[in-house]
C-alpha cells in the first residue's frame, strides 16, 4: 500500500507560474479563439473550394476546418501517413482516416497503401491543389505582417524562436521540467 505523504506529493500542483507567463498563455487562448471566430471573414477565405469534376454538379462547398488544417500540415511537411497525420493534428486515427477521405472526394489530396506494408496508408497533396493550399496556409499572412511590422527584426526572431520552441515543446507533450535557478 502505497505512503499517503508520497501520494500527496505526487499529485500536489505545479509550482505557480509567473504573471508574465499567465498573461502569454491568456494571449495565446484569445489569438486562437479570435483566428478561429474570424476565419470565415476574410478576403481571402480559408477554405478548400470548388473541386474539379463535382459530383452531379451540385455546387461546390467548402471543406471542413479540420480538412484546411490536414491540407497545410501536409503542404508543410509533405507526404504523410494518416497516422503521422493524426499525430501531427492531435486527433484521432479515425478522424484522420475520414479527413483523409473528405480531402480525397475535393481531389486535393491522394492516397497509396505501401507496397511493403498493406496497413499503411500514404497521403500527398496534388499538385493541381498546391494553390488552394497555398492560400488557405498564408491566411492572415496580412495581419501578421502588421503586428511584427514595428519590432525590430532581432525582436521578430524572438517572437520566432519563442513559437518555434513553445509548438515543439507541446508536440512533444510535456514540457521540460525546469533545471533550476541559473
Amino acid at each position: 500500500m502505497a505512503d499517503k505523504s508520497s501520494v500527496r506529493a505526487a499529485d500536489a500542483p505545479e509550482a505557480r507560474v509567473s504573471d508574465g507567463t499567465l498573461e502569454t498563455s491568456r494571449l495565446l487562448v484569445e489569438f486562437l479563439h479570435a483566428a478561429y471566430a474570424t476565419r470565415r471573414l476574410d478576403a481571402d477565405p480559408v477554405t478548400i473550394t470548388g473541386a474539379p469534376g463535382t459530383a452531379h454538379g451540385a455546387a461546390p462547398s467548402a471543406a471542413s476546418s479540420h480538412a484546411v488544417r490536414a491540407a497545410i500540415h501536409i503542404y508543410q511537411h509533405g507526404e504523410r501517413t494518416v497516422g503521422q497525420l493524426a499525430s501531427g493534428l492531435g486527433i484521432s486515427y479515425g478522424w484522420a482516416s475520414r479527413v483523409v477521405e473528405e480531402l480525397e472526394a475535393y481531389r486535393y489530396v491522394t492516397r497509396e497503401r505501401d507496397p511493403e506494408d498493406r496497413r499503411v496508408v500514404r497521403v500527398r497533396l496534388n499538385p493541381d491543389a498546391l494553390e488552394h493550399v497555398e492560400r488557405a496556409y498564408r491566411w492572415r499572412g496580412r495581419a501578421v505582417e502588421e503586428a511584427l511590422e514595428p519590432l525590430s527584426e532581432s525582436e521578430r526572431e524572438a517572437v520566432r524562436a519563442f513559437l518555434r520552441r513553445l509548438t515543439g515543446l507541446l508536440r512533444e507533450g510535456q514540457p521540460q521540467q525546469s533545471r533550476g535557478a541559473g
